[in-house]
């Protein structure tokens, strides 16, 4: 009867052990479904960051362009100014 007892221990390990490998690869699986929503969110935030990127080197461009002609204009209304405190 040991022989029998001793086979079903050996059975009883092995499926303990088959279940505690069902329970890793469940995890494994979650951890990647996990992973892969994780990495399609860093993906949507990234082309959300690019835009934003863009949207804030065109805004640097107008702002740029916009100082420049207001120191024209500046410019031209300190001629006038001085032209006309110079009697011409």
């Amino acid at each position: 009867m040991a022989a029998l007892e001793d086979l079903e221990a050996r059975v009883a390990a092995l499926e303990a052990d088959r279940f505690d490998y069902r329970a890793v690869l469940a995890a494994v699986n979650t951890l990647g479904a996990n992973q892969r929503e994780h990495g399609t969110r860093l993906t949507s935030v990234e082309g959300r960051l690019t835009a934003v990127e863009r949207e804030l080197a065109d805004f640097r461009q107008e702002t740029r362009a916009r100082f420049s002609s207001v120191d024209e204009h500046l410019a031209e209304i300190k001629d006038l100014i001085i032209s006309r405190n110079n009697g011409h």
